[in-house]
């Protein structure tokens, strides 16, 4: 089984959680589990998140569009 994932890499900067999570909270996704790591302060960040639902493309869309976010996938 299949579990939808996003993986993000993003610059660690204050509030990027907060930015994705407000983002799958209005689009009425559900996070299963999450995980953010980094190297370093304030630099390069990977946030996976496991979701209950294999549709959320335009959530991407918009996850995508977040200042300091350098690449967002999803796997279904």
């Amino acid at each position: 089984m299949n579990t939808p994932t996003l993986i993000i890499v993003h610059q660690d900067v204050p509030g990027m959680i907060a930015l994705v999570t407000d983002i799958l909270s209005r689009y009425g996704i559900n996070i299963a589990q999450m995980t953010v790591t980094r190297e370093n302060a304030g630099e390069k960040a990977i946030m996976i998140i496991e979701i209950d639902s294999h549709q959320c493309d335009e959530a991407v869309t918009e996850i995508a569009r977040i200042p300091h976010l350098h690449n967002v996938n999803f796997f279904s």
